[in-house]
């Protein structure tokens, strides 16, 4: 297992231009927001050194695509991974305005998620995206901590969702990822994925930052 993250500064380098695809290239062309092309192509040139280093290869010469999601079928949201070349190797990517996370397996499923805490009433957004579980032990949690919690909660779930494949179609308050544990595991049963238990454990992070990481409770 590999885990590498970092963040953008300056501007968006010629060095990191040089490694994305074409297709990559025409998504930081396309934000109007300078900043976030800097973030975007900072954080996809790491990832492609941190994966060319892995497989010993030029970080240009990588391809990627995308699985289809395990819920609805369709390849614009599914699991990311490596096309060229040919390896075993599966890696997530999560990015939150200039920070990144990428992890990256031989032969296991993965999934990274990174957010930023910020202040937020998370009174309206439990009932369908925590469960009863959840719900009770951010009852049970100061206020002043209860959005860090909350959060949390998001990235374990985000990380299990994207291990699984099942992208936006995922019913995330019916994942419990026990968030009173340091690491949890979890049940989450998806059509056509051949695991039903996650391990999840959060990662280091920059303060004001939380990040958790998921693999097959098997691996």
């Amino acid at each position: 297992m590999v885990v590498r993250h970092g963040r953008s500064t300056g501007g968006v380098a010629s060095g990191d231009l040089d490694v994305l695809s074409a297709e990559e290239r025409r998504r930081v062309a396309a934000f109007r927001d300078p900043l976030r092309s800097v973030h975007y192509a900072t954080a996809h040139a790491e990832v492609r050194r941190c994966l060319a280093g892995i497989l010993g290869c030029d970080p240009a010469r990588i391809r990627f695509g995308r699985r289809p999601c395990a819920g609805c079928g369709r390849t614009g949201h599914g699991r990311p991974y490596i096309s060229r070349p040919r390896t075993r190797w599966e890696f997530s990517l999560s990015r939150s305005g200039p920070h990144w996370v990428c992890a990256a397996a031989e032969g296991v499923r993965v999934g990274v998620d990174l957010e930023r805490v910020r202040p937020m009433d998370v009174s309206s957004l439990t009932p369908t995206i925590l469960s009863a579980g959840e719900r009770r032990h951010l009852g049970g949690v100061p206020p002043e901590f209860r959005a860090a919690e909350f959060i949390r909660c998001w990235t374990r779930k985000e990380a299990v969702v994207k291990a699984s494949g099942i992208g936006i179609e995922a019913e995330l308050g019916a994942i419990d990822v026990d968030p009173g544990r340091a690491g949890a595991r979890v049940n989450h049963r998806v059509t056509g994925c051949e695991f039903d238990t996650w391990s999840v454990t959060d990662l280091p992070a920059r303060a004001g930052l939380m990040s958790a990481i998921a693999v097959p409770a098997c691996s």
